[in-house]
């Protein structure tokens, strides 16, 4: 049996009724008496009607009004307070509100703190005995249920493609909206150990993109004993964070007895409204002050794109030893990948719940258990037991995400969605791609077109065959290769990969970019705007045939090695010539082993096929690697041995609302080697805005074997647009781009062929170039000014001074 505490408690919404019966208004405000801070959310009424209102999260109201009418304020931990209108009455009402508090426990009342901070201090002081017992409990149970759906106007075209549309929606309590299931997953563990997964979606090749970039970002571990909760790629402050006062106005809101203990409600509201902060409430339970409960929603005021709504919920409870532990979670979302709906209701839950047609709503439940009773119980039937089965996703859904998946239409926008991730298209037994290789243009092909294939796993899941073969406009050559890549076992540990090749190849792809970079591109344009839009066709190619193997071992916490033996025989084109004293050599010969060691310091990854894509994250990815070769030139033998050493680290630091995503590289490159292998920074002469390359640049113009790059991206996350009326509507980021390159030629490197004119040789001081834009343009399109940094290379024909440069980006 509950028994509530004295006070009031009377925090409700009023309905405007009969409006045209006021003849006056009277608008003011609300604050402490103590602080004079404002309060909102209070209740303000007239006197003996339900005419009334909330003030605003400023304290603020504005009501009709008629003379000799008494307006009433209160809020919960205040005394009630009444204020006659005199007739005729139009300035400001300013009212002040006494706090009405009682002593609880050892919390001493001092008039000059508010009880909400004394709250807030017993909880810091209790806060690491809390955490202590939470992480202490061990063999603990685990059920999580993750659905996303779809809503559906069934007055619209794309529902009537179905003719069975209410067969695969399910009904709402809006008569044109119905749900259809995009994504369902149930997941059990044991001590954060994954023993069982189900899943299904409607869209299998773009799984990994809704897992990753949506729900590993959205649907979040709610630990409100963290510091901060990082959601969409923000760290949001949690209210028990030491320092929440500096950012969180509290309000103590009620006391309540549960059983004889008491319990304590507080509530918590930014003190900067578009700051990336949480709104709502907590209990803890007084005496220990661990918390039992919290609710927390998002402000549309912190304009996360694509949200619509966000909230989320967790309760602890007392175990059998007298611990505290979590009793379950839950995180829902509204988002919308088109444009946002945003309500009135700021600072509530009713932005979740406002649907519109097209909105995905997310949801995961957790729920937690300590029963012995389930070791006796198979893991695949947890969600049928008294202790998970409360939010079980009902087994039809995942009939009707069968159904979904077979539609024409679902089967193009996955078919489309997996291009985006994996660089192949999908045609039944057979991938094309890399779709990047599809088309490109140069100066020795002219245009060049490519059929890229490959087997897909419809084929086998432990084998690919594939190969290529392109066409020249200009040369009116064939190019062509093949390749094969086998897995032994049920897993990636081991990987064997074949290839050979007759082609041309850009002597400035960075052959360390496919270590560090998702679908690299063999043909040089970072985009497919650059390559719609480049104004010079590269002219500095060469003709290569090519052996390669790569052996590649997957250690159990992800390490990753790579040993790649190689032959490649290289000859000279127009602009690619190999000179030597004088003498022109038309082609050489060079054999050697590459060998590169990844640590991703188990940092999540997808897989597609047999590649692992790694995600900037706030967990770095190192590479090392090792080149070990020698040439050898017809007539004049071998040469004496190269080595090439290379390291880089990408990743990702947050800092709040603003996160800086990094790539750094450096190499050393010494003996006898061809110039090809030196360091040679990619440019881009196009309206393509490339992240990992350098966009003032032309095709040539820094050739180094001791080197450096650095490659640096801040996105402000709004911190400056957010605050700029109608501007803030548009939802965008701000975005500098700094990117340098320092290197230089010195003795250690001995070539093996003259240096071609083309290169800068005049200057080794540092190259720089900043950029300054905006992102989510249309929702989708990153533009941004890049300008030289410096003088040094000022007015050089390889390099432009300044330009605009774009590309298709997803942010939030």
């Amino acid at each position: 049996m509950r028994t509530w505490s004295p006070g009031i408690f009377t925090v409700v919404f009023f309905l405007f009724a009969g409006i045209g019966m006021f003849g006056q208004q009277v608008s003011g405000y609300v604050r402490d008496a103590d602080n004079r801070e404002p309060v909102p959310f209070a209740s303000v009424w007239i006197k003996g009607t339900l005419q009334g209102m909330l003030t605003d999260e400023d304290g603020r109201f504005n009501l009709p009004v008629s003379g000799g009418d008494t307006v009433v304020v209160s809020s919960v931990g205040y005394l009630p307070k009444e204020v006659p209108i005199s007739r005729g009455r139009n300035n400001e009402l300013a009212v002040y509100l006494t706090n009405n508090v009682t002593e609880i426990g050892e919390v001493t009342v001092r008039p000059d703190v508010p009880l909400a901070r004394q709250i807030f201090d017993k909880i810091q002081e209790n806060k690491r005995a809390n955490i202590a017992q939470i992480r202490g409990v061990s063999d603990y149970r685990a059920l999580a249920n993750t659905s996303v759906f779809m809503a559906i106007d069934t007055a619209s075209r794309v529902s009537r493609l179905s003719g069975n549309i209410k067969e695969i929606t399910v009904e709402s309590d809006n008569e044109r909206i119905r749900f259809t299931p995009v994504y369902l997953a149930e997941e059990a563990s044991l001590d954060e150990q994954v023993i069982h997964t189900k899943k299904e979606s409607i869209f299998p090749r773009i799984v990994p993109f809704i897992e990753t970039y949506i729900l590993n970002n959205t649907m979040v571990d709610l630990d409100f004993y963290r510091d901060q909760i990082f959601v969409l790629d923000r760290g949001f402050i949690s209210p028990l964070n030491s320092s929440a006062m500096l950012y969180y106005n509290f309000y103590f809101n009620d006391s309540i007895f549960v059983d004889d203990q008491l319990y304590l409600n507080l509530s918590f509201v930014p003190r900067n409204r578009y700051n990336p902060l949480f709104t709502g409430n907590f209990t803890v339970e007084a005496g220990s002050y661990a918390l039992t409960e919290i609710e927390a929603h998002i402000s549309c005021e912190a304009n996360l794109n694509f949200v619509n709504g966000f909230s989320g919920f967790v309760t602890y409870r007392r175990l059998p030893d007298g611990s505290m532990f979590f009793d379950e979670q839950e995180t829902r979302m509204n988002m919308s990948l088109t444009i946002n709906r945003d309500s009135v209701a700021k600072y509530t839950s009713e932005r979740v719940d406002v649907v519109s047609s097209g909105n995905w709503l997310i949801n995961k439940h957790t729920k937690y258990s300590k029963s012995d009773r389930l070791d006796d119980i198979r893991v695949q039937d947890w969600s049928r037991q008294p202790e998970f089965n409360s939010r079980r996703i009902d087994e039809e859904n995942y009939y009707r995400v069968g159904q979904i998946r077979e539609m024409n239409l679902v089967k193009g926008i996955d078919a489309v969605g997996g291009v985006a991730l994996t660089g192949f298209f999908n045609v039944g037994k057979l991938d094309v791609g890399p779709v990047f290789d599809i088309y490109s243009s140069n100066l020795i092909e002219g245009h060049r077109f490519s059929v890229p294939l490959r087997t897909s796993e419809k084929v086998s899941e432990n084998f690919s065959v594939g190969g290529f073969l392109g066409y020249g406009t200009k040369s009116e050559e064939f190019k062509y290769g093949g390749n094969f890549v086998w897995q032994p076992g049920d897993t990636d540990r081991f990987l064997f990969r074949f290839s050979y090749a007759n082609d041309y190849l850009l002597i400035s792809n960075e052959k360390y970019l496919k270590y560090i970079k998702n679908n690299p591109n063999n043909r040089g344009t970072g985009n497919f705007i650059a390559i719609m839009t480049q104004r010079e066709r590269n002219p500095y190619l060469k003709e290569v045939e090519n052996f390669d193997m790569h052996f590649e071992f997957n250690a159990d916490n992800d390490m990753h090695l790579e040993v790649s033996p190689y032959y490649h025989s290289t000859t000279a084109t127009p602009f690619v010539r190999f000179t030597s004293e004088g003498a022109d050599h038309e082609n050489y010969r060079n054999y050697g082993m590459l060998m590169n060691f990844r640590i991703p310091f188990g940092q999540h990854y997808d897989k597609f096929f047999f590649d692992r894509i790694y995600y900037v994250n706030p967990i770095p990815v190192i590479n090392l690697s090792m080149d070990l070769g020698q040439v050898h030139i017809p007539g004049d033998g071998g040469q004496g041995l190269y080595t090439h050493f290379h390291g880089s680290i990408q990743g990702r630091i947050n800092m709040g609302q603003i996160f800086m995503n990094y790539l750094f590289n450096a190499g050393y490159l010494f003996g006898d080697a061809p110039y090809e292998l030196l360091n040679q920074p990619v440019g881009s002469m196009s309206l393509g805005f490339s992240r990992d390359r350098y966009n003032l640049l032309h095709h040539a113009s820094f050739a180094h074997n001791a080197y450096t790059n650095t490659h640096v991206h801040f996105n402000g996350g709004g911190i400056i647009l957010n605050r700029i009326p109608l501007i803030r509507d548009l939802k965008l980021r701000e975005i500098v781009s700094i990117k340098s390159h320092y290197g230089t030629l010195n003795s250690s490197y001995k070539g093996v062929f003259d240096l071609p004119e083309y290169f800068s040789r005049d200057f080794t001081k540092p190259y720089a170039e900043i950029g300054f834009g905006v992102t989510n343009v249309f929702k989708f399109l990153r533009l941004e000014y890049v300008r030289q940094l410096g003088g040094t290379y000022r007015g050089r024909d390889y390099i432009d001074t300044s330009g605009f440069r774009m590309r298709a980006e997803m942010s939030f």
